[in-house]
Formats: structure tokens, C-alpha cells, sequence
């Protein structure tokens, strides 16, 4: 085992072949180390290649490149001045929205209201005694009443007269 000086002053060990002891049959060879010694460098060739580069400002900004960033920073100001404003005019509509369905479900339950009384003030047995006794009305026979297929809906147009033969 041999020393050698490092770059930074301290000692490395190196080590060859006969340090290391192999056993069986696996190695056939003995290994050979080859030592490589680094070249120490100079402090004081370092300290003058240094000194000897120029001194240049690589982070200098071309007036193209500043004003293609202010354009690009004008942009994007306005785009989020552009969607603050949306998000306004939506938060707004739907505010409105909301006092809109409130005042519907305000008037729905007044219309309720006001149907149920007029509802409970009719008494309909006065209307069906009024309409047979005082106006001569009469419930219909079993050959006035003509049945008339349909699409199920209790709402039908008539356009021409019903035919004699659509009679249920």
C-alpha cells in the first residue's frame, strides 16, 4: 500500500494487488492495479486564468426583448382586468337570479293562496242547482256523447264536424 498527496494536502491510501487476499476458484488471474497519480495544479495558474477572462454581462436585455415583455405584460393585464369583469357581471346575474326565483316563489304562494280562497268561497252544489233549476241545463244522454280517439290529451281542436259513426 502506497500514500500519495491529494490536491487539497491530505494523504490517500492506494492500494495494489497484494493487499487483497482471494480465495477459490473463481479468480484465475491476479489483478493488477494501476496506479494513476493526478497532476497537482498550480494555485497560481488558476488564480491568473482568472484574472485573464474578461469581465462580460451576459444577462443584458436587448430593447427589442424589454419592450416584446411590456407588450406581453400589457396583454396579460388585460386579459385578467377582461376576466375580473366577467366574473363580476356573472356574480351579479346571479344574484339577480336568485331575487328573481325568490320573488316567484313569493308570488306562487300568493296565487295559492288567493286560489284556495276563492275555491273555498264557491259552493258547488249552489252552482249545480242554479245551472239545472234557473237555466234549464240537464246532464247529457248516452246519445249525445261521442267518443272520439285522440292522443290521450284531454284537450282536442276541432276543425270539422264529428261524424255520426265515431259514436262510442
Amino acid at each position: 500500500m502506497s500514500r500519495y498527496r491529494t490536491v487539497k494536502g491530505g494523504y490517500r491510501n492506494s492500494y495494489t494487488a497484494e493487499d487483497y487476499y482471494f480465495d477459490g476458484n473463481t479468480v484465475r488471474k491476479s489483478l493488477e492495479l494501476i496506479e494513476t497519480v493526478r497532476p497537482l495544479k498550480k494555485r497560481k495558474k488558476q488564480e491568473t486564468e482568472l484574472v485573464e477572462q474578461p469581465k462580460t454581462h451576459p444577462h443584458t436585455l436587448s430593447l427589442g426583448f424589454v419592450l416584446f415583455l411590456m407588450l406581453m405584460l400589457a396583454v396579460l393585464m388585460a386579459g385578467c382586468i377582461y376576466y375580473l369583469g366577467l366574473r363580476n357581471d356573472l356574480t351579479e346575474h346571479q344574484s339577480r337570479i336568485t331575487e328573481l326565483e325568490s320573488e316567484l316563489s313569493s308570488l306562487r304562494t300568493k296565487n295559492d293562496e288567493e286560489y284556495d280562497r276563492i275555491m273555498g268561497s264557491v259552493d258547488m252544489e249552489e252552482v249545480k242547482r242554479i245551472a239545472m233549476d234557473d237555466l234549464g241545463m240537464t246532464y247529457p244522454g248516452a246519445d249525445q256523447v261521442v267518443g272520439i280517439n285522440g292522443t290521450g290529451g284531454d284537450y282536442v281542436r276541432q276543425y270539422k264536424d264529428i261524424p255520426r259513426d265515431g259514436r262510442k
